[in-house]
Order: structure tokens, then C-alpha cells, then sequence
């Protein structure tokens, strides 16, 4: 009886708001959409910086301010609260160890969500109190994401399907996709949900991000979104009445595609499949990663050089030192050493097996598989980032986290976020 009284007391809690908490969880989403699409569109070289930047500057305040008023730590596992406070430190540490007041420092800190500092606060989220509110106006974020690439990718359909590629159009592929396009497979993955409708929408942008990724040859986006895909058919199959009837319709789907894509890739006369064909046997990565090997010392695999850390690489393209390594969990040994990655898959990987394993409803289940999605993808591509992709991440540690919230029954947690069709 007590424990039912618990968890009844905890399930009130979970969806009471008030009116504050309401318009500080609207103003953070709303201020970081600002923020996000500023930057996303000034990647384009074609908006002006005066107009953009300013909107970026009000986007970050309005995230620093709702943030202040929804910062109410709650932690339901010691082993996560020390672990957690560790990595915070540490991340801490290697922003400091970068940090300067020189102008453009700053404005790589704060105005550069990829490659700036911004990222680093992004762990905080899990200290925002546990809401359903909070929950459901994230995916409202992810569709207004969506529905943002989209209109950036009608308005800037020249430079994303340019025949001739070059630096610029390869880059601005990867913002529009990843920025704002790539967190619509977690509408996939949370489909049981959503509308029909909202569902619809959210394969259809992940088709157009598969488009861009052939148009583009971006190998690591293609391998990002088929994995979604592949994740999201998953959860489709466990989460399905009728195994027999979806395994059908996924294998059906499976078969279609890769049919299609095979005639497609055969037999289609298209300039982005000649450029996708040359690239998919090209090595770009290896060379790049053997100067990092040879430039790192002892002490810098520990702790790494900081978050403006460099190592030397002599490119055409990029001079004698670069600031990144695509292979993202070797960029966050190069600003943090060891130290930094270490800390992270000790929270991540418990993360991940109690979401999965120790669940009653596909929420958390989606969200492990998420954080497990954005650890593969750290291989094939730079994910650590101040996007709607990595604060899922720290959202699922959170819930993942959460005895209370894997509790609660899948029918439960369905009446409240299933629409009424």
C-alpha cells in the first residue's frame, strides 16, 4: 500500500505544472529554435551576419534565463549524482582551459554551436525537473525542427543540390541535416505517441535528409539515418500487437528499398550517384587520423589540450593544425583527454541497459536507444554538439535514470501523450 501511495504521490507530481514552469519550458525551447536556425542559416553565407547573430545573442539569454528557473536537481541514483558531477567538472575544466576574452574566442564560444563551448552546458538539462510537461514539449520542438529544414531546404534548394560540390554546399548539408532534420527519427522511434499524421511527417524529412546525403555523398549522414531507420523499425516490431503483421510490413519495406536503391544507383544517370560512387570506396578518414596519433603525447591522452586543443595535420585545405576530428569520440579525447571519454560512458552505457532492460514503457526504451544511437554515430561523425541531437542524449539519461519514470506502464505514459484521433 505504501508503495502504491508512492508512486501515485510521484505520478502527480510528474504531471502537475504551473503557470512559471509552463512559460520558462516555452521560452528555453523557443530560445534555443532561435538559436539553432540562426546559426544553421548563416551557414549558408548568403544571410547577413548583423541580422542573425543578434537573434543567436536574444536565443542564448532566453536559454540562460528559463534554464535558471528550471533547475531543480533531483537525483534518484547516487552512482549517477557522483558520476554526473564528475563529468560536469571536468567539462568545466576543458572549457576553462580554452576560454578567453578575446572577441572571437567569445563568439567561437557562445555563436558556434558545433565547434564552440556551448555543448559543454548541454549535460545540464538532466537537472531540470522531471515532467511530462517537459517531455511533450520536446517533441513539439523536434517537429518545429522539422518543419524549419524543410523550409530552409526549399529556400536554399540551389546550394543543397548543386551538381559541382564543393566545401560550401557539403557543409550546409551537414548543418541543415543535423541541426534541425536528424531528430525526427525520435518521433519514429516514440511513434506509439503521435498521430498518424505527425509520424507521416517525420519519415518524410528523414527521406529528404536521406536525399541530401546521396545528393551530397555524405557517408556518415547516410549511415546516421539508415541506422535510425533500422532502430526505428526495431521498436515498431517490439512495440506491435501483431509481430507476425509488422515483421511483414518491415521486411517488405526492407526489401523495396534496397531494391530500389539498387536500381536506382545501377541504372540512374545522375551526377550525385557518380560523386556517391566515387566517394563510397575513397578513404578520407585514416590519413587524418594517423597525424593524430603521431602529434598526441602522454599527458595530452589524459587530459587532453583543452577545448580550442589542435593537433597537427598538414591539409590543403585546412593549414597545419586543425581544431576537430571527425571521429568524434577521438575529438573528445583531443579537448579532454581519456579522462573526458571515460567519465561519459560510465554514465551513458548504465544509462542505456537500465532503459532497455529495466522499463515498462517504450518512453525510456526509446530513449536508451538513442543514447546508444548517438554513441555509435560518434564514430562516423562529429555528434558531441549543441543540437537537439545531443540534449536528447542528456534527456534520456535523465529519464534512464529515473526508477519512477520506468515504472510507469506503457499504458499509462500512452493515454497521456496519445493524441485523441
Amino acid at each position: 500500500m505504501e508503495k502504491v501511495n508512492k508512486y501515485n504521490a510521484s505520478l502527480k507530481e510528474f504531471l502537475h505544472y504551473d503557470r512559471y514552469e509552463l512559460i520558462a519550458i516555452n521560452v528555453f525551447w523557443l530560445g534555443f529554435i532561435a538559436y539553432i536556425a540562426s546559426s544553421t542559416i548563416l551557414s549558408t553565407k548568403e544571410m547577413p551576419f548583423m541580422l542573425f547573430q543578434p537573434l543567436q545573442l536574444l536565443g542564448l539569454a532566453a536559454i540562460f534565463a528559463s534554464s535558471a528557473y528550471l533547475l531543480k536537481p533531483n537525483f534518484e541514483s547516487e552512482y549517477f549524482k557522483i558520476f554526473f558531477f564528475l563529468f560536469a567538472l571536468w567539462a568545466l575544466v576543458i572549457l576553462f582551459r580554452g576560454f578567453s576574452f578575446n572577441k572571437n574566442v567569445l563568439k567561437l564560444i557562445f555563436l558556434n554551436p558545433w565547434f564552440g563551448g556551448m555543448f559543454y552546458l548541454v549535460p545540464l538539462v538532466v537537472l531540470f525537473r522531471k515532467s511530462f510537461l517537459l517531455y511533450k514539449k520536446l517533441f513539439s520542438a523536434i517537429i518545429l525542427l522539422s518543419v524549419i529544414f524543410l523550409l530552409f531546404s526549399i529556400m536554399f534548394r540551389g546550394i543543397l543540390t548543386e551538381v559541382i560540390p564543393d566545401d560550401l554546399n557539403r557543409s550546409v548539408v551537414e548543418y541543415f541535416t543535423k541541426s534541425l532534420g536528424i531528430t525526427a527519427l525520435f518521433i519514429l522511434f516514440t511513434h506509439m505517441y503521435h498521430s498518424k499524421t505527425k509520424n507521416f511527417f517525420a519519415f518524410v524529412v528523414i527521406v529528404v535528409v536521406l536525399i541530401l546525403g546521396v545528393i551530397r555523398a555524405r557517408r556518415g549522414l547516410l549511415f546516421m539515418a539508415g541506422l535510425g531507420l533500422l532502430m526505428a523499425g526495431y521498436i515498431y516490431f517490439i512495440s506491435a500487437k501483431s509481430k507476425l503483421l509488422s515483421g511483414t510490413i518491415l521486411l517488405a519495406l526492407l526489401f523495396f528499398a534496397v531494391i530500389g536503391g539498387v536500381y536506382v544507383f545501377l541504372n540512374v544517370e545522375m551526377e550525385a550517384l557518380y560523386y556517391l560512387q566515387d566517394r563510397g570506396v575513397t578513404d578520407t578518414r585514416s590519413g587524418i587520423e594517423i597525424y593524430f596519433y603521431k602529434d598526441m603525447q602522454g599527458l595530452d591522452w589524459i587530459i587532453g589540450r583543452g577545448m580550442r586543443g589542435e593537433y597537427y595535420c598538414p591539409t590543403m585545405e585546412s593549414g597545419n593544425y586543425r581544431g576537430t576530428v571527425e571521429t568524434d569520440y577521438l575529438n573528445m579525447i583531443l579537448k579532454g583527454g581519456i579522462i573526458n571519454l571515460v567519465l561519459l560512458l560510465v554514465i551513458l552505457i548504465p544509462a542505456i541497459f537500465l532503459g532497455l532492460f529495466s522499463s515498462k514503457n517504450y518512453l525510456t526504451k526509446a530513449f536508451a536507444l538513442w543514447i546508444l544511437f548517438w554513441l555509435i554515430n560518434t564514430h562516423p561523425s562529429t555528434v558531441q554538439v549543441f543540437t537537439m541531437n545531443y540534449f536528447l542524449v542528456w534527456f534520456g539519461v535523465g529519464v534512464c535514470y529515473s526508477p519512477f519514470i520506468r515504472r510507469i506502464p506503457e499504458e499509462k505514459m500512452k493515454s497521456l501523450f496519445k493524441p485523441v484521433e
